[in-house]
Parts: C-alpha cells; sequence; structure tokens
C-alpha cells in the first residue's frame, strides 16, 4: 500500500519503513532507523539538493541524540552540489554519493561517478574523476583522494592535469590545491605545444609554470631529442635549464653538458659545465657553449677546442662557428691545425670548407713544416688560393735552414710556395747558415718553392730564386747581381745578369756565374761566357784571366786554380820568393791553367801554345794593361750587413792605379 505522506518520493519503500510511524525502539539513533545496521536510501528523482534535506533530518531528530550539538568553530569541508543518490553510512559520517556527483570547496569544482565523503573533509571519488580550480587548471583522473583541510589530492589511474596548452600524464599525481604544486615519483609525462618532457618524478608548480623532471628525464621536440637527469621547464617562456648531465641529439649533431638552459621558442641555448658538442667527426668543447639555432651560430667561450678528423683542430679563448658557412672565428691564444699547417694567432678566421684564413692580432704564425712563417697579419685569398702576410714577417725552412725575412709575403702551403718582398729599405733578406758560418742575402723579391721530390738525405728539395738587385754577404764569399736561382739538390747557386763574385782579393764576373758548394763551403765557381778573374795580392796590380769559360777552384776561403778554356787571356805578375814584382806578362792560347797563392799567380800552365812575354815593370804602362771587359768594383762590394740595404750610386769602376817604384 502506497503512502502519501510528504516523504513518499524521497524515502522508500513505502510508510513502513517512515520514521514517524515506527515506535522508538534500540534500532532508532537520531531518527534513522539502523536496524541490522540497515541504512536509509535516498533517492533523487531529479536534481538532489541534499543539505536541506539533512538540515531537516536532524531538526527533526537531532532531540533523540538527549543532548544539544556543541557550537564547533568554522571549518574546511566540502560541499555537495549534486548527486543522483545519497547513501549515509557509520551514522552519518560518511556520506556515499551516486551518479553525477558534483562537489566544491570555495573555487575549488569537483565531479565523479560516485564518491564517499567523510565527516565532510575526507573524499573519496571514483571514476571519471574531475577537478577544476578557477578558470585555468583541471585535473582528470579515475580516482581521487582529497582532504579539504589540507587541499591535498591525490589521484590515481589515467591522470591528466591541465593549464593552458600544458598537459601532464601521469598515473599516480599529488596535486597540493593549496600551493598548487602537482608531483608524481610514479612515471609522467609534460607537453607543451610541440615539446613533450618526460620522466620518473616530477615538480609541477602549475602557477609559476615551473616543472622541474627528475630520473630518465627526456625531451622530444620536433627539432630535437633530449635525455636528462635533472631539469627545469619554464613553460611560460619555453625554457628548459640543465641541472645535471644531459644530451642533446637533432639530426645533425649531439650536445652534452651539465648546466645551462636552451629556449625552445627562440631556438637558443646556453651549455655550461663539461659542455661538448659533436657533428659526424667534428667535435667541439668549451667551458660554455651558446647556441644561436635561427642564424646557426655556436659560440664557445673559455678554453674552446674543436677537431675534425684525425688532423683539424682548433683552439682559442673563444670561437665563433658558423655552420652553415662551416667557418670558424677564433680570437685568443687561437691556434688551427689542419692537414697541411698549424697557424696561430691573436684572431683567427678560418674556413674549414677551403682551408683559408686570415690572422691578425699578436704575432700570427703558420706552421707548415719544414716552413713556419710568423707576421703582423695573416690571410688566405680565396679567390688565388694563396695565403698572404703582411708586417715584420719571418719565415724559416727548418728543412734547408733558410730563413727570410721581408714585409709583404705571398704563400701555397701545397707547394711551400713563398713570394716575399719588402721590408728594411724595401728589400726582403734571406739567411742561411753556412759550415758554422752565416749568409745573408738581400734582394727586391725573394722565392721559394718546396719540391716534392727529397735528395740522397731524405731532406726535401727546395728551389731559390731572388730578383732584383741581389747581395750576398758572407765572412769569406761576397756577391751581387740582377737575379739569383739556388737549389738544395746540388747545393748550386746561379747568378744571372752582371754577376759580380768576391772571394778574399779575387773578383770574378761572368755573364752568368755557377757556384758549387760542398758540406756548405765554396768548392767551385763555373763563370760561363765573357768569363773574368781578377786577383790582386795588394790592390794595386791586378792578376787578370779571361775565356768564354772560367772553372774556379777554391781551397777554403782561397782561390786555388783556374781552368780557362776558349780563347785564353791571361795578365799576371810575376814575382820572386820574396813577394817583390820582376815583371808583367800577357799571354794569350786556348786554355790555360793558372795556379794561386795568397791572392797571387804562383804559376801557370799553357794546354797550348801560348803567345806572349814577360816585360819589366818599368817598362809597361799599368794602366794600360787591362784586358777586354776589365772593371774592379771594389764600391759595389757588401763588407757589412748594412750594405745589403742601403741605396747604391752609380760609380764608374774604379780603374784608376798608382804603381809603386819598381825598386
Amino acid at each position: 500500500m502506497a503512502c502519501n505522506c510528504p516523504f513518499e518520493e524521497i524515502i522508500r519503500p513505502g510508510c513502513v519503513n517512515h520514521p514517524l510511524k515506527r515506535p522508538p525502539g534500540p534500532a532508532m539513533v537520531v531518527g534513522l532507523p539502523f536496524s541490522g545496521h540497515q541504512a536509509f536510501t535516498f533517492v533523487a528523482c531529479m536534481k538532489l539538493t541534499v543539505y536541506p534535506i539533512i538540515f531537516c533530518l536532524w531538526a527533526l531528530f537531532g532531540t533523540a541524540f538527549g543532548q544539544t550539538r556543541p557550537v564547533q568553530a568554522e571549518r574546511e569541508v566540502v560541499s555537495i552540489d549534486h548527486a543522483n543518490e545519497l547513501l549515509l553510512l557509520r551514522q552519518g559520517s560518511v556520506q556515499r554519493l551516486i551518479g553525477e556527483v558534483e562537489l566544491s570547496q570555495d573555487s575549488i569544482f569537483m565531479y565523479c561517478d560516485s564518491a564517499e565523503l567523510v565527516r565532510e573533509v575526507q573524499l573519496y571519488a571514483y571514476d571519471n574523476v574531475t577537478i577544476q580550480q578557477g578558470d585555468s587548471i583541471a585535473a582528470f583522473s579515475e580516482f581521487l583522494d582529497y582532504n579539504a583541510e589540507t587541499l591535498l589530492a591525490k589521484l590515481r589511474t589515467d591522470v591528466v592535469l591541465k593549464r593552458g596548452e600544458t598537459e601532464l600524464f601521469t598515473d599516480e599525481l599529488e596535486y597540493d590545491l593549496s600551493t598548487k604544486l602537482a608531483t608524481y615519483h610514479t612515471g609522467g609525462r609534460v607537453t607543451n605545444g610541440t615539446t613533450e618532457l618526460s620522466s620518473t618524478h616530477a615538480y609541477y608548480y602549475a602557477d609559476a609554470r615551473n616543472v622541474y623532471f627528475r630520473d630518465s628525464v627526456v625531451v622530444v621536440d620536433d627539432r630535437f631529442e633530449m635525455r636528462a637527469d635533472t631539469l627545469r621547464y619554464d613553460l611560460g617562456n619555453e625554457i628548459v635549464y640543465f641541472l645535471g648531465p644531459t644530451v642533446i641529439r637533432s639530426d645533425t649533431h649531439t650536445i652534452y653538458c651539465e648546466a645551462g638552459y636552451y629556449d625552445v621558442a627562440l631556438d637558443q641555448a646556453v651549455f655550461r659545465k663539461n659542455a661538448q658538442y659533436r657533428s659526424g667527426d667534428r667535435l667541439a668543447a668549451a667551458d660554455s657553449i651558446r647556441y644561436l639555432g635561427r642564424d646557426e651560430l655556436y659560440v664557445l667561450q673559455g678554453d674552446a677546442y674543436v677537431a675534425e678528423g684525425e688532423f683539424q683542430r682548433a683552439t682559442a679563448d673563444r670561437i665563433n662557428y658558423f655552420r652553415a658557412r662551416d667557418r670558424y672565428q677564433l680570437e685568443g691564444n687561437a691556434m688551427v691545425v689542419d692537414s697541411a699547417q698549424t697557424i696561430r694567432g691573436d684572431t683567427i678566421d678560418y674556413n674549414a670548407a677551403t682551408e683559408s684564413y686570415a690572422v691578425s692580432g699578436g704575432r700570427p704564425e703558420v706552421s707548415n713544416p719544414p716552413m713556419l712563417m710568423v707576421a703582423d697579419r695573416m690571410y688566405s685569398d680565396d679567390e688565388t688560393g694563396l695565403g698572404r702576410a703582411s708586417g715584420n714577417i719571418i719565415w724559416r725552412d727548418t728543412s734547408a735552414d733558410l730563413r727570410i725575412e721581408a714585409e709583404q709575403a705571398d704563400y701555397r702551403r701545397e707547394t711551400g710556395y713563398l713570394k716575399a718582398y719588402g721590408g728594411r729599405s724595401g728589400r726582403a733578406l734571406l739567411t742561411s747558415v753556412l759550415d758554422q758560418d752565416t749568409l745573408y742575402m738581400a734582394a727586391d723579391t725573394l722565392l721559394s718553392v718546396r719540391s716534392t721530390e727529397t735528395d740522397a738525405a731524405g731532406d726535401t728539395i727546395r728551389y731559390l730564386s731572388a730578383y732584383h738587385d741581389v747581395r750576398i754577404l758572407k765572412t769569406d764569399l761576397q756577391a751581387v747581381a740582377d737575379s739569383l736561382g739556388f737549389n738544395t739538390v746540388d747545393s748550386v747557386l746561379t747568378l744571372y745578369q752582371n754577376p759580380i763574385l768576391w772571394q778574399d782579393t779575387s773578383q770574378l764576373t761572368a755573364d752568368t756565374i755557377d757556384l758549387y758548394l760542398k758540406n756548405d763551403q765554396p768548392d767551385r765557381v763555373l763563370l760561363r761566357r765573357n768569363a773574368m778573374v781578377i786577383t790582386s795580392p795588394d790592390l794595386v796590380f791586378f792578376n787578370q784571366v779571361k775565356g768564354k769559360e772560367i772553372v774556379a777552384h777554391f781551397d777554403s776561403s782561397q782561390l786555388k786554380r783556374t781552368e780557362v778554356k776558349g780563347n785564353a787571356e791571361a795578365i799576371y805578375y810575376a814575382q820572386d820568393e820574396s813577394g817583390g814584382y820582376i815583371g808583367v806578362n800577357k799571354t794569350a792560347c786556348s786554355a790555360m791553367v793558372l795556379f794561386f797563392r795568397e791572392g797571387g799567380v804562383q804559376r801557370i800552365k799553357f794546354l797550348s801554345a801560348p803567345s806572349g812575354r814577360l816585360d819589366p815593370m818599368d817598362a809597361v804602362d799599368h794602366q794600360g794593361m787591362r784586358l777586354d771587359g776589365f772593371r774592379w768594383e771594389a764600391e759595389r762590394k757588401p763588407l757589412t750587413l748594412d750594405d745589403l740595404f742601403i741605396t747604391r750610386r752609380s760609380i764608374p769602376p774604379d780603374v784608376l792605379l798608382v804603381a809603386p817604384n819598381a825598386d
């Protein structure tokens, strides 16, 4: 039989169980029948507002307690806004809510399929759980453990926390709604636009929009993948901070560091603490590496180092690497080593693709063994492929023991080519050590080329040329010419165009002069065409030998013998054993050999019938005793290092001789 009491649509089954129609008994507690621990079942046919009903129940039946409920201080509680069903358990301390459950606490709103609310403070929510905090933060899960006093929410199974475009996914999450701090320790991931981060542990500060990730951290973006031990992600500014060992990989490179940051939006980064970069076989390291992605620029600061392959190395205080152009700018104690050379300077601009460079600041240095060069400035000319140097240049070839000083130089490392010019008084200077004595040679321009061949000793062969106004100074040998050629394989020095060679008191001239060195000493001289040898023991009377070709032999620093071939002519002053002059002989034949001692003719050997006679000293005109082509050019003879650089005045050859008394 249906009950038509006012509670009929609220309390079932029927009026038989209606509390107002049951006599009081042991099973009645505060107006709620708990016969055999049964509970009332409240069914809301439409949306149920629970609190007014509970208030009515307590108003009607509260007196059954036999005492008045004490007044309590205001406390944090969860409000029930809606549910399809409500069960009161454990003497009303537990409220079970079923179906379209809606709850709230201040600005926090919670939704689920079912829930249990303990003493209005502790909430357990099940299935399709949603927490909405303000307008910006929402959390979803299949289970929720929430305390209204601590504002601590524990979410389990398919957990999602959302704030704007940022989403956090995990299976277990603790979320402190007072501090808006979310943490997980069983693995999870965070997505922000195209960037996804995952880790074993995470601390998400929702208000500050910062996430700390720890243990097995992985960041994936369209442009890179990152693995780390610990990092912080500033979601608002899209900046990742590295707080421990971190590896970043892209399609083209790998980066390692232990501190720094990466700006995802700007594609910029700073890598610190053991920072390293690798791309193919190229490795870079520095105290810090700054990356500007849009410019494809890497800035290595502090003990910067770049290596590629087996040979290429670059070090400096700072290195700027432009990846798109494969170009380096090195600053401070800069050095570049490639397959053929070593370059040093204060600043180096190096093109790795063409192996060209520009060096400035300090004293730049290029080492291309056995070649070494220092200068004030150096650079490579991409059009010609030549290296260029300027300012106080010093070039050395250690294999040939050569040194060149100049103001300007062009060089090509592949061939060892060097063209040096300018310098003191506009002239380049070559220095070489021969037999523990220094040979100096100055000219307007010096050329040096290294051959790919080697000599019998295994040393590299080098060819040397000099022009114009060549001047040579050595303790026991001096020479001048318009140009010169020399090679180290046969140690032959050739003088061209109006050459003059002086050896002690002997002067040798010809159209071309070949000086053969043996054991770094003059061994013989070949005078070709219009050859003439002039000697004088006292620089007053001059012995003269002329022919088409003359071979002059030296013993140490002394002229010992001349072999004259073709149209041989000689004028020589005969001396007695005490050195006194006894006469002058002028003779001619097709070939002859003259032997010298201390600048004088000791004897003469004619290889064909000679023609000539010996005249007394007072019977001849000594100024007229000249062979064709005679010229004594003492003023052109370099005597000091300064003589190699002074501007030469045009002075006619000295032919004025004053004869001493014959007696």
